[in-house]
């Protein structure tokens, strides 16, 4: 009997994992938190609903516990060192979409973002104002004002996506569900860009893990949740990247900064990425002219798209927002170390200090990673080696911010580096990234389940214990992956093995030296 469920077709066993996933996402998610149950009061989220019921907030966490466990069965089921058959790539969509399909219903139990979204774009749509100078609350009147969570703040993203909420609040009219639903459908549409991206990328790059690629990435549990389970715009900024991605892997970099200049007017986050591109296209070059060129048409056409997508809103150097960015602080080791200065040297002080040595470390491992990839792109012997090179510092670079710069730090920012992550072969870069998605899940249990059972007398001593508990795992493992490579380099040099002998097979576990961790 177990040997017949071992020869069954990878596919049935994809399927029937999906099918499981399903079944999970139903019971666990859906059954208590869809728009159904709930339906649309304003500002519910996960803490409010959980709190004092240990069983609900145990079942939270089970839920997941159980997806994630699915979610790396599945992954390893798409794994193969031989062509993909078409009948994995049905099972794979077709289970995407029923987990997609399920997840629309359920209520943003993580946060209110979307109902904040839904507001600016009406700010634009219904109100002719703009949500970089204006606030919710300026138009209390309004009927989605109720569902609002930051009522006195402008928005905190950029033009191109406030233009796009704006289109969707003024398709969708004032009904509340038809705008979550509406907006939730936005996200799909760019998670579906993403997949065919990564397929697209995977296909040229290696196409024996074009399947895994995609299945890392989107039946990741976090990216399921907070695309279109609770409606965070990340998703729209990360089709950004991988489309810079792929333009870089076309050597169009042009169109690769245009892409990433587009994602920073989502959020401002892909202009680290900026650097690297740079760096890439002018390690193709050969001439002093031909550089100078290429950085002057990448200024004159990131100053041109910027310029298009602030006029409509542009009234000084406030709709930048930078300033509000720098106070918000939580859940990072900015945060930790803030939250211990703020007693000596002040408030204000401490969070302009903490702000201001997060943009410099940033902007410090931005230059070195870009300049280790201009060397790197140079010294590759093949086009697939150099862009590899960029994904592993693009990978790096986003894993290094969270986890080490980022101020202000979410759960859904995690997929950033995912879906980088999907693109590289399975290494220690891609494991932190992946291993990422499932701890930022530990704010809900520390900050919100935790909490309900005794009283937290500060915000010191939420930052300094529960902060550093959401990302003590990560933090590890990235201590552990840098010891272990110092560790390999102070190693002597061991002599490559033989080559097969006639007849033999190589090892199918074995990599090409373009591919391994670098």
């Amino acid at each position: 009997m177990m040997a017949r469920f071992h020869s069954l077709p990878r596919w049935i066993w994809l399927l029937a994992l999906g099918g499981a996933s399903l079944g999970v996402y139903l019971v666990g998610l859906l059954a208590p938190y869809s728009l159904f149950t709930l339906g649309l009061p304003p500002l519910l989220d996960i803490d409010k609903l959980t709190r004092q019921r240990p069983i609900a907030q145990a079942a939270f966490v089970g839920t997941f516990a159980l997806l994630f466990g699915l979610y790396y069965w599945a992954w390893r089921v798409c794994r193969s060192p031989h062509p993909t058959p078409r009948s994995m790539w049905i099972a794979l969509g077709l289970s995407l979409l029923a987990f997609n399909s399920a997840l629309v219903w359920l209520y943003p139990i993580d946060a209110a973002d979307i109902f904040d979204n839904i507001f600016h774009g009406r700010l634009i749509a219904y109100y002719s104002d703009s949500p970089f100078s204006a606030a919710p609350k300026d138009y209390y009147r309004d009927p989605f004002f109720a569902y609002v969570a930051w009522p006195g703040d402008p928005s905190a993203y950029g033009p191109v996506w406030e233009s796009l909420a704006a289109l969707v609040s003024r398709l969708a009219g004032d009904d509340p569900l038809s705008n979550v639903l509406a907006f939730k459908g936005l996200n799909f549409i760019f998670y579906v860009g993403c997949v065919i991206l990564i397929g697209l990328i995977l296909r040229r790059l290696a196409p024996e893990r074009a399947v895994s690629g995609v299945c890392l990435f989107a039946w990741n549990p976090l990216v399921l949740y907070t695309t279109v389970g609770t409606g965070h715009n990340d998703i729209a900024l990360v089709f950004c990247v991988l489309l810079g991605a792929y333009a870089v892997l076309r050597r169009a970099f042009l169109w690769a900064i245009v892409a990433l200049i587009v994602g920073a007017l989502i959020k401002f986050i892909s202009l680290l990425l900026i650097p690297l591109v740079l760096a890439a296209g002018l390690a193709q070059l050969s001439t002093a002219h031909d550089r100078w060129r290429f950085v002057s048409r990448a200024g004159g056409v990131a100053a041109v798209v910027s310029l298009l997508a602030y006029f409509p809103f542009w009234e000084g150097l406030q709709v930048f927002g930078y300033e509000r960015r720098a106070a918000l602080l939580t859940t990072s080791l900015a945060a930790l170390a803030q939250v211990n200065l703020e007693t000596f040297i002040g408030q204000k002080t401490s969070q302009t200090l903490m702000a201001q040595i997060a943009l410099w470390l940033t902007g410090a491992m931005t230059l070195l990673l870009a300049g280790r990839l201009g060397w790197r792109w140079a010294d590759r012997p093949s086009a697939t080696a150099q862009f590899e090179a960029f994904l592993y510092a693009a990978t790096r670079l986003f894993l290094f911010y969270l986890l080490i710069t980022c101020l202000w730090f979410q759960p859904w920012y995690a997929l950033w580096p995912l879906a980088l992550a999907a693109l590289l072969p399975d290494g220690d870069t891609a494991r932190l990234a992946v291993l990422l998605t499932g701890a930022v899940f530990g704010k809900a249990i520390f900050f919100f389940f935790l909490s309900t059972y005794q009283r937290l007398p500060s915000r010191l001593w939420i930052e300094t214990r529960l902060g550093p508990a959401v990302l003590a795992l990560p933090w590890c493992y990235l201590l552990y992956c840098v010891l272990t490579r110092r560790a390999r380099r102070a190693s002597p040099v061991r002599p490559t093995s033989p080559p097969p002998s006639p007849g033999q097979s190589p090892s199918l576990t074995s990599h090409p030296p373009s591919v391994r961790e670098q």
